[in-house]
């Protein structure tokens, strides 16, 4: 013991920035010092010294004579330089967290001789070079995070051979090559993250027996082909995010039979056909984005009432059919955008009864009929995007009581008569849009109130009359 008083001291004083408690440590255990604590024979078992300020490099600390050593967090601190090799004589270790420092290097292949190491948590350091096969050897290992370093390479197969892992983050890397199929051997898995890397090919369909598995995030990658059907069997998923990938191909039929899907993310790829039946009834959604990929189907009978649903983004697809007023019957519902389709009809009143809409946008469809005069109820929304339609009729003076309204976009349509002088009520404006229409008479002086606008559009219109100082001053 009086061996480790003198090495861990030597250690932290060269880090020398490291507070000591109390004043005389040198002198008596250093289980009383501050983020040491031993066993009861007095050996050191756990060094927890997070987000202390500490500086410095590894190379001090003297690995093999601390054999007693559980825990070791030394997370949120100034620590650079690589991780010694050394570390791998640390056999007890069951925690090592070295995360949100500035390592550099490789991580040592002797990571692997920690046998009983339980969670390893590297992420946001400047790591480089690939992760170590060895890694495959640590078999009670039920956390490992990587993420946001500068790892390359390929994720290394042998880390199917980690059968009691629940947590695998090594998104936010420049990770390559294909996602192993050994990964479906994972079946306490939980949570797997392998967003924001250059990963391509296809996702294996042994992903089908992760029965566990309740987040999953492939976001940002190279991948291609179609989603495997077996992504259905995974009845805990909870979090699906494959968006900004090159997949394609039909959505998985089955991906809420459970109903406990909440947020499902398909953005930003080649998916094509309808929406899968199961979304339909799945209650649970409360995010859900299939923007820009060439998905179909008629609008109007593909979805279903949701009670918790927050966001809806429909846009640039293939859709069609009419808006259904049961969108009304999604009280928590702040965004729905189903701009870019062939959305026919006109947009029903009952919109108006939909509390926190903060986003609407149903821009660039077919769009016939008039404004609702009940959007005035929509007193959250900040954004309303329309333009590109066949709307008519004028404006409804209920949008004058928009006031947290910041972006309005009704250009291109076939509006008619003249401008509300109730849309200088909407002091927040900074987008104001309402060019290519057949708007006639005076431009209304009192838009010169909305101090906030950057861009007003008015143009091709048929307005007459002299444009008002307070609109030259804006």
């Amino acid at each position: 013991m009086v061996l480790e008083l003198k090495l861990i001291f030597f250690f932290f004083t060269k880090l020398n920035t490291w507070t000591l408690s109390p004043a005389n440590a040198t002198e008596i255990s250093p289980c009383s010092w501050s983020g040491i604590s031993c066993n009861h024979e007095g050996n050191i078992k756990s060094i927890q010294l997070i987000n202390t300020s500490l500086e410095g490099k590894l190379h001090s600390f003297l690995f093999s004579s601390f054999p007693h050593l559980a825990y070791l967090d030394l997370s949120s601190n100034h620590l650079f330089g690589t991780i010694p090799p050394q570390i791998g004589n640390l056999s007890k270790l069951q925690y090592l967290d070295l995360s949100n420092n500035q390592f550099s290097g490789k991580i040592p292949p002797e990571i692997g001789l920690l046998l009983n190491l339980e969670v390893f948590h590297l992420a946001e350091n400047q790591l480089n070079g690939s992760i170590p096969k060895e890694v495959g050897n640590l078999k009670f290992l039920s956390h490992l995070w990587l993420s946001k370093n500068q790892l390359t390479g390929i994720i290394p197969p042998t880390l199917g051979n980690l059968s009691n892992i629940k947590v695998l983050l090594l998104r936010n890397n420049k990770l390559t090559g294909h996602i192993p199929h050994e990964i479906g051997n994972l079946k306490s898995l939980s949570t797997l993250g392998l967003s924001l890397n250059r990963l391509i090919g296809f996702v294996p369909s042994s992903f089908g027996n992760l029965s566990n598995l309740v987040l999953l995030y492939l976001r940002g990658n190279e991948l291609s082909g179609s989603i495997p059907q077996e992504i259905g069997n995974l009845t805990k998923l909870v979090k699906l995010l494959l968006f900004d990938n090159h997949f394609t191909g039909f959505l998985p039929q089955n991906i809420c039979q459970s109903r406990v899907l909440e947020n499902f993310s398909v953005r930003d790829n080649n998916f094509v056909g309808p929406i899968p039946k199961s979304l339909r009834n799945c209650t649970s959604l409360v995010r859900a984005r299939f923007e820009n990929n060439q998905l179909n189907g008629n609008i109007s009978e593909d979805f279903g009432i949701y009670p918790i649903m927050e966001l809806l983004d429909l846009s640039n697809n293939k859709f069609y059919g009419e808006i259904s007023s049961t969108w009304a019957k999604c009280p928590q519902l702040g965004t729905l955008k189903i701009a870019g389709n062939h959305i026919t009809g006109s947009i029903p009143p009952e919109m108006g009864d939909t509390p926190q809409l903060h986003e609407l946008e149903f821009s660039r469809n077919r769009l016939v009929g008039e404004i609702p005069n009940e959007f005035g109820k929509l007193t959250f929304l900040t954004n309303l995007t329309l333009n590109g339609n066949q709307l008519s009729g004028g404006i409804p003076l209920e949008l004058g009581l928009l006031t947290e309204l910041k972006y309005l976009d009704l250009s291109a349509n076939k509006l008619s008569n003249s401008i509300p002088g109730s849309l200088a009520s909407l002091l927040k404006l900074h987008y104001l849009n309402l060019g290519s229409n057949q708007f006639s008479q005076e431009i209304p002086g009192q838009l010169g109130n909305l101090t906030h606008l950057s861009e007003l559009d008015l143009s091709n219109n048929l307005l007459r009359g002299e444009i008002s100082s307070q609109i030259c001053n804006l």
